[in-house]
């Protein structure tokens, strides 16, 4: 009896504690999705600007240069606008935020933020893309400071918390 006492209080140690190490990594996963993220939108700024491209053909070159936990994300837009299905580019980059960008660690904030980025981007003259882009990458910029900061000390917080909550949990049952 008492050795399945200890085995229960072990295995509630060990899965709290490994819950907590699971949410520092999202965390940690999070700050990567989004530096890869501003990374993607500083290349499509890039051909844009520099090399005159149209914005469904610079999506369509990011989608083929790039491997990454987004490279579905922009695939399946580049795939969209080339069926020319009479959607809008805002419907389309909606349609794949919902979609594509399940599997990344991008909260609902920072989907909402894209599909807002996509709405003003889509319909605008090179100049007023521009300033999309540029205004899209100085939010993105706050973003991973705020994180940037906070990151460390929520990463210990969670788990410190996941072991603390295994071993509070293991007393009230013993």
């Amino acid at each position: 009896m008492q050795i399945t006492k200890v085995v229960g209080c072990i295995l509630i140690i060990l899965s709290s504690t490994l819950m907590g190490f699971y949410c520092s990594n999202e965390l940690k996963t999070r700050i990567n999705d989004i530096k890869e993220l501003r990374k993607l939108v500083v290349l499509l700024r890039g051909d844009i600007r520099y090399g005159n491209t149209p914005l469904p053909e610079a999506i369509c070159a990011i989608a083929r240069r790039h491997e990454g936990s987004l490279k579905g994300f922009f695939t399946k837009v580049a795939e969209r606008l080339s069926e020319h299905s009479g959607n809008t580019f805002s419907q389309i980059w909606k349609e794949a935020v919902d979609k594509e960008l399940n599997q990344t660690s991008l909260n609902k904030k920072d989907k909402s933020n894209l599909i807002q980025f996509g709405e003003n981007l889509g319909y605008l003259d090179k100049e007023m893309q521009m300033n999309t882009l540029d205004l899209f990458l100085t939010q993105i910029e706050e973003e991973i400071s705020e994180l940037s900061k906070t990151a460390k000390e929520k990463s210990y917080l969670y788990n410190t918390l996941g072991i603390m909550a295994g071993i509070f949990i293991s007393i009230i049952l013993i």
